[in-house]
């Protein structure tokens, strides 16, 4: 029996909108003066976007043997004040205010991968309206050709809420591979599905072949063997069907 055509398809996209709901939250997180203009629609958040070096003041509670003492503090005390945002408590229950300094890029990773991870990459809507169903007939008509790999690259706090997302599409794939860098996304695969830049930027490699999503971020990349906007778009695509040596039988 003959080994079967991997083909890899990229997640970000391609079947997850990502970038509206990262659009969205970083407004309402930072304001829209650091969202470039006019409006782009793009794929590296961390080079469009403006990220700053900030400081955040942090305050550790006291051990809780040290707080004892003020279990019978009146009420007012623990009544915060609107102009400061601090109670008379304050000063007994917490240790000195500590200052910790955060990198523009801290400041990134922060918002993509904690305070919004679950908003940007599991609340995402897939890419166009009917996706799902088309992802299913894509996937009935090539699985006896072709083995399926969803794929992405993402951090290990993004993991999670991506796999939610999946769900929520009703994914029907057997096999996810989740990585850390593009060049990755390429181990164990024959075929790439993917609109991410820099991938199509790099080249592909030797023997493999790469599917363009065509997107407003890449349109000046000349790459792939086939460039398509949707995943319908490879359905009884006579090319398509020839990279993965499909047969109607």
């Amino acid at each position: 029996m003959s080994r079967k055509i991997r083909v890899g398809i990229d997640i970000n996209e391609v079947l997850r909108a990502r970038w509206l709901q990262f659009d969205r939250f970083y407004a309402q997180e930072f304001g829209e003066d650091g969202a470039p203009k006019p409006q782009p629609y793009c794929y590296d958040f961390f080079k469009t976007y403006r990220w700053n070096d900030t400081v955040e003041k942090v305050k550790e509670l006291k051990e809780p043997e040290e707080m004892a003492k003020y279990d019978n503090a009146s009420p007012t005390t623990y009544q915060v004040d609107e102009k400061t945002g601090e109670a008379p408590v304050d000063a007994f229950l917490f240790k000195k205010e500590e200052e910790i300094k955060l990198t523009a890029k801290e400041v990134y990773n922060r918002f993509m991968f904690e305070d919004y991870c679950f908003e940007i990459h599991a609340s995402a809507t897939m890419m166009y309206k009917g996706m799902d169903l088309h992802l299913k007939n894509f996937l009935l008509k090539y699985d006896k050709t072709a083995k399926f790999v969803v794929t992405s690259i993402e951090n290990p706090f993004s993991i999670p809420p991506t796999l939610f997302f999946l769900s929520k599409i009703t994914s029907r794939f057997k096999e996810y591979k989740f990585v850390e860098e593009g060049h990755q996304m390429w181990d164990d695969v024959d075929v790439l599905i993917t609109s991410d830049p820099e991938i199509l930027k790099m080249g592909t490699p030797w023997g493999r072949k790469l599917i363009k999503v065509k997107r407003p971020y890449n349109e000046d990349i000349k790459a792939g063997s086939l460039e398509i906007l949707q995943i319908n778009d490879l359905i009884d695509n006579k090319e398509f069907e020839k990279i993965i040596k499909y047969k109607n039988k």
